[in-house]
């Protein structure tokens, strides 16, 4: 979900209903100056704060507010330095933040966002997108990081034009016993049971936006605590 969206006080509720329907993880996104992974419906939720003023500041300060395990998420062309972004997050509650764009930018990244973790006692978490190269999904993993989180499809919200189990199986084999998550794109139960037994996780975003700009708010609130339940039996079946 992304910080404020659709409005703070709709999301600190949508924070409560995700986590009572069973979300184990609220992975809450800062507004960014560029999105490169995103989806329409993720850079809508981006506009829809950004259209209340709310900028990485304002969402930092939400984010202190949910009472959840939660890590946050934002690119690097927000961050800023990174040491002193930690400490943010650090502030917050959460665990840590989830910084997507450091794998594109190259391996002196990922070591400084390693070290920032360190420097403040944050776990370390990495995305890799489907078509990373290996021997950047493998530094990753060698920070040991609490999870590695593949992006099956090219923006969140799209469905894989390349069979997700083949890229699931190769990251796979690169992080070894690290655990695996994965996104893009996973908008319904039977997509989501083709990968649970690939993987150790599933995440869910652009959905949960989709079901919240198609439905009057309480409709809404109902069908997005329903979604999360039936993933959370999925998930569950096969644990």
């Amino acid at each position: 979900m992304t910080l404020g969206y659709p409005t703070p006080d709709a999301f600190m509720e949508y924070c409560d209903i995700l986590k009572s329907s069973g979300a184990d993880i609220l992975e809450l996104g800062i507004p960014p100056k560029i999105a490169i992974y995103d989806g329409t419906s993720i850079r809508l939720s981006y506009w829809r704060v950004k259209e209340q003023g709310i900028d990485k500041g304002m969402a930092l300060d939400i984010a202190k507010n949910v009472n959840a395990t939660k890590i946050l998420l934002c690119y690097l062309n927000t961050a800023g330095q990174l040491t002193e972004f930690m400490h943010s997050v650090a502030e917050t509650g959460a665990s840590s933040a989830l910084i997507p764009d450091l794998g594109m930018v190259g391996p002196s990244a990922l070591d400084e966002y390693a070290k920032a973790c360190d420097t403040v006692n944050l776990e370390k978490l990495f995305f890799a997108s489907y078509n990373y190269p290996d021997n950047t999904i493998k530094i990753m993993a060698s920070y040991n990081p609490v999870f590695v989180y593949i992006g099956i499809s090219s923006v969140t919200g799209e469905v894989a034009y390349i069979d997700p189990a083949k890229s699931i199986t190769r990251v796979r084999g690169l992080v070894g016993n690290t655990s695996l998550v994965a996104g893009f794109g996973i908008r319904d139960l039977s997509y989501a049971k083709t990968l649970v037994g690939m993987v150790d996780g599933i995440v869910v975003g652009s959905e949960l936006v989709n079901i919240i700009e198609d439905n009057t708010a309480s409709v809404a609130k109902k069908k997005v605590s329903d979604f999360v339940t039936s993933l959370k039996s999925v998930l569950e079946s096969v644990s």
